[in-house]
């Protein structure tokens, strides 16, 4: 067997990599262009509702053009969906499996024009990863 060329092995391992992190942001990106999910969403409040439910408004993230209105979609009252973090483009892949599972998931109670309001399943359900972005 001949020796590895370190070089071409690294350009190849790159040029994969990068062709991973583009096919799972393309099917995202199609679920939002289907209407079924809506990206780059932050936290703006968290409080608790009717029967002790955690309520939580998300907005769209300002970094990323967020300070207008919501993308067209399809998400409407009574939708149930899952909160959870955006995955970011340089985590691992095991990192990124291991976020999908994290979740929460709820009952939208208010779709308006700049935010959405779920209300979380669970009885101490929290919507993690603050500081980053959120999906739907």
């Amino acid at each position: 067997m001949p020796p590895t060329d370190i070089p071409h092995f690294a350009t190849t391992q790159l040029s994969l990599l990068a062709a991973e992190l583009a096919a799972e942001l393309s099917t995202s990106t199609a679920l939002q262009r289907r209407g079924l999910a809506i990206l780059n969403l932050q936290l703006a409040s968290q409080r608790t509702g009717l029967g002790a439910k955690t309520i939580v408004e998300l907005v769209l993230d300002p970094a990323v053009g967020g300070a207008g209105d919501m993308p067209d979609h399809g998400i409407r009252v009574g939708d149930i969906v899952g909160v959870a973090e955006q995955a970011r483009g340089g985590e691992r892949k095991r990192e990124r499996g291991e976020m999908e599972g994290r979740g929460v998931g709820g009952v939208v109670v208010r779709v308006g024009a700049r935010a959405v309001v779920v209300a979380l399943d669970g009885d101490e359900a929290e919507v993690e990863g603050r500081g980053g972005r959120l999906w739907l």
